[in-house]
């Protein structure tokens, strides 16, 4: 596999760590802080709502000064940050430093999708995107698990030392082999109101937005069971702290399997008849997630597949949803990519902040927010296809 392929992945896959590496040490975080669960809820939602609010204007940088240039210094300031939480001696000290890795560790992820499409175009963006997918699914089954190892021998400062590892390892990649894929010649400025109109063009355009929901709930029919995972693996469940891989695994499964379907059938199968395949796999899981729970009490592994058949659904899905959405902006790739990781953020933001309290402590509930989240994930895309079609007829 490329080089290149790797290092984006990587770049994505910081996120999930930095999301998921510490889900193991809640307890002692309660403990060591003497705080309550709520509370200490609250060092995930802030770091979501910085996390969200950069989305916007990773990319719309990288439009103006080039791609390398705002990945490298975000990942020096990720490092920084993860050090500080390791440091914080108070709960609040370690709150503002979630905020700061929030505030940066998104610039990968959204500037990682431009440098695919500035290099790669139409089936070959959409194996580079599914194999990056691929890579990156792999994060959020190993983070719990490496942050259940490290909670038996090490306290729960070991986890953002970790990521702080992790992020200087990205660092040096990216300084000796990262390529600037966006030539001088090609930047945009970074005028305010040259800013407000690209902005206003692009959250003004009906088909992009929806396409960028589209993924946004898509993802969300999953990460309702990510962001709630203490509580589903630990209550619902019933399991240790050792034991996310329960969660965790399935969507690996899911994600690297329809990572490898789609990169071997987007060249033979037209993009339609893949998105047919990915809505019947999304509604499969949804439907049978809550006819499961509502007639029987969850155990595994039954309580766990239809996350897999999720999430396998949504890896066939995103590829040509992205593409989409991204070359409706082909002139500013970069702040569309924010603006699309902006829609997906604030999605899993408002998931973890309100829906999960509501879901909590009963697998039905989790199973009827994944059924609501793929109810507006499929009118998300009709309204696409609709309006495609209104275009096209006006055209």
């Amino acid at each position: 596999m490329p080089l290149l392929t790797l290092i984006l992945a990587g770049l994505a896959m910081l996120g999930p760590f930095t999301t998921d590496t510490y889900f193991p040490f809640f307890p002692a975080i309660q403990n060591h802080f003497a705080i309550s669960p709520a509370i200490a809820q609250q060092s995930l939602s802030v770091y979501l709502f910085t996390f969200t609010c950069m989305m916007l204007f990773h990319g719309a940088i990288s439009d103006s000064v080039g791609r390398k240039p705002v990945i490298v210094i975000s990942l020096v300031g990720f490092v920084i940050t993860s050090l500080g939480c390791a440091m914080a001696d108070s709960y609040a000290l370690l709150l503002a430093m979630r905020a700061g890795q929030g505030f940066f560790v998104g610039a990968g992820t959204v500037v990682g999708q431009a440098i695919i499409r500035d290099k790669f175009h139409g089936v070959e963006a959409q194996k580079r995107i599914a194999m990056v997918t691929m890579l990156f699914g792999i994060s959020p089954a190993i983070a719990p698990l490496v942050g259940g190892w490290l909670h038996v021998y090490f306290p729960w400062q070991s986890a953002f030392l970790f990521l702080a590892a992790l992020g200087l390892i990205l660092t040096w990649l990216c300084i000796r082999q990262l390529p600037e894929t966006l030539p001088a010649s090609q930047r945009r400025s970074f005028h305010p109101a040259s800013l407000v109109r690209n902005y206003c063009a692009i959250a003004g355009d009906v088909r992009f937005m929806m396409l960028s929901m589209c993924i946004g709930t898509g993802f969300g029919g999953f990460l309702v069971y990510v962001a709630g995972a203490p509580d589903f693996v630990l209550h619902v469940l019933r399991l240790s702290e050792l034991q996310f891989g329960w969660l965790f695994i399935p969507i690996v499964i899911g994600l690297i399997t329809g990572s490898a379907i789609t990169s071997r059938l987007v060249s033979v199968l037209p993009g339609a008849t893949m998105i047919r395949i990915a809505f019947s796999l999304l509604a499969l899981a949804a439907i049978g997630n809550l006819v499961y729970n509502w007639l029987a009490t969850p155990a595994l592994p039954y309580a766990v597949i239809p996350v897999l058949i999720h999430t396998l659904g949504m890896t066939m899905l995103m590829p040509a949803v992205l593409t989409l959405a991204l070359d409706i902006f082909p002139e500013k790739r970069g702040m569309a990519a924010s603006v699309q990781g902006f829609v997906q953020s604030i999605i899993f933001t408002l998931i973890s902040a309100f829906i999960v309290p509501l879901v909590m402590g009963s697998a039905l509930h989790y199973a009827a927010a994944m059924a609501g989240l793929f109810v507006l994930n499929l009118a998300a895309w009709c309204i696409y296809k609709t309006q495609s079609a209104r275009s096209a007829a006006a055209g």
